[in-house]
């Protein structure tokens, strides 16, 4: 008979730091699926009551060509893992980590035919991951992120699909944006996406104060 060797592994628990964040993740995935999945529950219904809300910069993404509605779906999971970074480590991730991640829509997808060159922009409380693309005829993206001030209380106190809240506590503005690619895109932070013929997308559409629950802090 053979005599088998014996061998042991020794396994590490994860930290406090990667178990939260792990939650977090979890938690800002599910928020974004949900937002998903109610933006084409409504295009599939036709245009519902939030249609009126709607300012002449806004659409919903279920009005959108099918190429761009794949990017938005990806900019909400890059953004979700984007809070869950900044609420674990203090920091808006950089394209570079996002990347390594494997997060779309920064990473590498041989799946996409148009390929964007993404950077992150931060000027003081404003935050912008900005995609421009490397081939003409096609849009440039932006998520736009407003922290708030020191000492300045949020817009509202309750989430919905331009306000999430940290686990930390702080409420984000938070907005994605499209562009046509003429005239070009500057490589510059971006603060009034709308005054520069940006085009604000939403899942579902903004939401009426007077229905929204606030959240506990």
């Amino acid at each position: 008979m053979t005599a088998v060797a014996a061998r042991s592994e020794a396994v590490s628990a994860l930290s406090a730091r990667a178990e939260l964040l792990l939650v977090m993740r979890a938690s800002m995935a599910l928020v974004a699926c949900v937002w998903i999945y109610l933006a084409f529950a409504s295009g599939a219904v036709g245009a519902g009551p939030k249609k009126k809300n709607l300012l002449p910069f806004q659409v919903v993404i279920a009005e959108r060509p099918s190429d761009e509605q794949r990017i938005f779906r990806e900019l909400q999971e890059g953004l979700s893992e984007a809070e869950a970074s900044r609420a674990a480590n203090g920091a808006w991730p950089s394209v570079e980590q996002l990347r390594e991640d494997g997060i779309p829509p920064f990473a590498l997808d041989p799946t996409q035919k148009r390929s964007y060159t993404w950077s992150l922009m931060q000027s003081g409380s404003m935050i912008n991951y900005l995609g421009l693309p490397q081939s003409p005829g096609v849009p440039a993206w932006l998520v736009l992120i407003q922290e708030p001030d020191a000492g300045v209380p949020p817009d509202q106190a309750f989430e919905d699909e331009e306000h999430h809240r940290l686990s930390t506590g702080q409420m984000l503005h938070v907005s994605t944006w499209t562009h046509a690619s003429t005239p070009p895109v500057a490589a510059r932070i971006v603060r009034m996406p709308q005054a520069e013929g940006w085009t604000q997308l939403y899942a579902v559409g903004p939401s009426n104060p007077a229905l929204a629950t606030p959240v506990a802090p």
